[in-house]
């Protein structure tokens, strides 16, 4: 599937390639009643896809975890850049959940973007469930809250519905816009804007219209396909990116605040910013803390230089994104 093409989609007053970003939000709209195919086991139709880099322990505890709090093994999909010769027993605990199909990639630095486009080829169910490899469901991501979920993608037009996150629980999920600030490019974030635009889905009074969530959601196989998945090139900050192809696509998107997940950066023994094999796979700590952010240096040059923006500028101070105030302050809400 090719990726979505970056020419400027609004370009009235914006002469760079992100300004296709700058539309408004698109309205979630009811799909007719004779298009509307309901998923009733969510066996059937939900697939979980992880991407992970040589942390097996935390993808079995994340499986655990999913059998714990919903009652049923899911289909997962898991792509690992790690090494091929984990221990006997981690591959014996890994072959406990047979619905899991774990896929250790050729290379060893594979990457976010590429990891989780490869996992997204192998989903067969009509949707595929988000979670990064240190998740964990909780009393409110419960079997009938992931079923909330599941009905919105059945009964409306959305592509993609987010949940929450431990501490980014009030302000991840957000608009954004791309705006020229003294010569230079920026793209804003306007943190909270979703909720206090109060765009409230029918029939679903805690999840609102949006543009970008969490890593936590659950998404539209073949929608998500169609645009490509993932930029392969973006090893890491892949997000900003994701959700920037889907809004130029006009793939719509939905956060529901109710729905939230944890992540857990250090349990029994797991180091999450290391890896978790050593011996032959041992490693400086300091020096692999400094290969990753100037990893993520790299990758977030990259991304500017694929949207032609000179500044990632989160705007705390604002509350909404121009059009959305010019929206307001028209009366037109």
């Amino acid at each position: 599937y090719p990726h979505v093409s970056l020419l400027p989609l609004f370009a009235s007053n914006c002469t760079f390639s992100a300004c296709g970003a700058n539309r408004p939000v698109l309205q979630i709209a009811p799909l007719p009643s004779d298009e509307i195919e309901r998923c009733v086991n969510l066996t059937n139709c939900v697939t979980v896809i992880t991407k992970t880099g040589r942390r097996p322990l935390n993808v079995i505890r994340l499986a655990k975890n999913i059998r714990e709090h919903l009652g049923m093994d899911l289909p997962m999909v898991v792509i690992d850049d790690g090494p091929d010769d984990y221990p006997t027993e981690i591959m014996s605990e890994l072959a406990k959940f047979p619905n899991m199909n774990y896929i250790i990639s050729s290379s060893t630095d594979l990457g976010i973007g590429a990891g989780r486009t490869l996992a997204l080829t192998k989903v067969k169910t009509k949707y595929f469930f988000q979670l990064d490899d240190d998740a964990m469901l909780t009393e409110k991501s419960s079997a009938s809250d992931l079923k909330e979920l599941v009905e919105i993608l059945d009964t409306t037009d959305a592509t993609l519905v987010g949940g929450s996150s431990h501490r980014r629980r009030q302000a991840f999920a957000f608009f954004m816009e791309f705006e020229m600030v003294n010569g230079k490019r920026y793209l804003s974030y306007y943190l909270n804007s979703c909720h206090l635009a109060n765009w409230t889905i029918p029939g679903f009074p805690s999840c609102v219209r949006c543009e970008v969530t969490t890593n936590v959601f659950l998404a539209k196989t073949q929608s998500v396909l169609e645009v490509g998945g993932w930029t392969s090139e973006l090893k890491t900050i892949e997000h900003k990116d994701f959700f920037l192809r889907l809004k130029a696509a006009d793939k719509k998107v939905a956060f529901c605040s109710d729905f939230l997940v944890q992540n857990n950066h250090k349990e029994d023994g797991i180091d999450q910013l290391g890896k978790q094999f050593k011996g032959n796979y041992s490693y400086d700590r300091r020096a692999y803390i400094r290969k990753r952010f100037l990893r993520n240096v790299l990758m977030n040059e990259r991304f500017e230089n694929r949207w032609n923006i000179d500044i990632c500028d989160h705007a705390k101070d604002k509350q909404f994104p121009s059009w959305l105030q010019n929206k307001i302050d028209a009366g037109d809400l």
